[in-house]
């Protein structure tokens, strides 16, 4: 629901863009070991107002953008400046060679034009972990769109919270930008920890990690240690509106990057089914066991997980199972319950979504954890015919394998409710 404070901040946004009071700066983009220029990352700001210079300019307008994302014109507006920063982008000479990283909101990537006749991934959309998390199914649906399109997927504001984390195996951005505070991480556990969970992305995709906020040597140490192949601030160059061509890459790293953009459909159940081994054969009471070792490895991980259990038809989860995941939910980097028994899962804070009455995931039960650098699955279905003594039995899938778990965790957030 939109404040008075949003209404008016979409209003004065709606203004500058109708009378053409935006500018685009572009902040040079560089090679961490060369200081090579290989992109810029544009950035609006209004062309009037009182601030006095161009970063103050540019740090006013994003306030501003930030007050107008709950508003219904996001999406409207988004688009409007990715029109700009493009034209504005010509108009300085930027040829296609020249990569562009622009902030994006998931709202306006239903508007994207076809750009599949340009060079691959020459322009990088770079989503937010959290409206990521906002609306998943959403935001999953349209990213697989955008790069059928040509355009390049980024994941930015990175750490030093790892739960902004946990979509990177989901989103797979070619591209993960980290947030500013970053450098200055105080925490060297958290820094370790982070360091390991990108370290995991980069090497099974091939992505590239942009440090941002870079402005002393200092901060380049950091930069070294954490790894990141591009580096932008201000020891790398202040935002210009006169950006120079970037000439083509010889040696692009966004090539090798592997998309895996495949469309996914079914149960976890069924995906499982595309693994080549038969199901095992468990009871009730088995089944719940595994589940709940499961849930307590994810306890005991990474908060830079994606969590969601699925319960049949169940109208609640057993004690220990809520416990276990009220817990969980107040540290990893999201969480879902799904059943046809409950649209409303019944831990706060969790989330969920309505399951259709002919959706065969009301006769799984399981649980999927992902993570960047971890991932593990429990899924279930009930078997037909009774067992032994009339007994209630289940296939059972227990699997690690990295593509099935990810698969299985989109294929099941496409039921999952936006937040409201």
């Amino acid at each position: 629901m939109s404040t008075p404070a949003d209404v008016s901040a979409s209003g004065e946004i709606e203004g500058l863009i109708r009378h053409g009071l935006v500018n685009s700066y572009f902040a040079p983009v560089a090679e961490a070991s060369s200081f090579e220029t290989v992109g810029y990352t544009v950035l609006p700001a209004r062309a009037d107002g009182d601030a006095g210079n161009d970063r103050d300019r540019i740090d006013e307008f994003a306030a501003l953008r930030a007050d107008v994302r709950t508003c219904g014109m996001i999406g409207d507006f988004d688009s409007s400046l990715r029109s700009i920063a493009l034209r504005d982008a010509a108009s300085a000479g930027l040829g296609a060679s020249t990569r562009l990283f622009l902030g994006a909101e998931p709202e306006s990537l239903v508007t994207l034009e076809d750009r599949t006749d340009e060079p691959a991934r020459s322009v990088i959309l770079q989503l937010d972990p959290d409206r990521i998390a906002g609306a998943p199914a959403t935001v999953l649906r349209s990213v697989r769109q955008a790069r059928q399109l040509g355009w390049g997927i980024g994941m930015k504001s990175i750490g030093p919270d790892l739960r902004t984390a946990a979509f990177l195996p989901l989103v797979n951005p070619s591209v993960v930008s980290l947030h500013p505070d970053v450098l200055h991480m105080e925490d060297r556990g958290e820094l370790a920890e982070l360091i390991r969970l990108l370290r995991a992305h980069v090497e099974r995709t091939d992505a590239v990690v942009i440090a941002e906020g870079v402005a002393t040597e200092a901060d380049m140490r950091q930069v070294r240690a954490i790894g990141a192949r591009y580096v932008t601030g201000p020891l790398i160059g202040e935002p210009t509106r006169e950006p120079s061509p970037v000439d083509k890459l010889y040696d692009d790293p966004l090539v090798d990057h592997f998309t895996r953009n495949r469309l996914v459909q079914g149960t976890p159940f069924s995906i499982c089914q595309s693994l080549k081994h038969d199901p095992l054969v468990m009871d009730e009471a088995l089944v719940g066991s595994e589940l709940k070792s499961l849930q307590r490895r994810a306890l005991n991980g990474s908060s830079s997980i994606v969590i969601i259990g699925i319960y049949g038809e169940q109208e609640d989860v057993w004690e220990d199972t809520a416990e276990r995941f009220a817990s969980i939910q107040q540290v990893c980097g999201f969480s879902a319950m799904l059943s046809g028994g409950f649209d409303v899962a019944p831990v706060p804070g969790v989330r969920s979504g309505r399951i259709d009455h002919s959706d065969p995931l009301r006769n799984e039960y399981g649980l999927i954890v992902v993570g960047p650098d971890w991932s593990g699955m429990v899924t279930a279905s009930r078997k037909n015919d009774p067992g032994p003594e009339g007994r209630v039995e289940f296939d059972v899938y227990i699997t690690t394998d990295r593509y099935a778990c990810v698969d299985a965790a989109r294929a099941v957030l496409t039921r999952i409710n936006s937040e409201r």
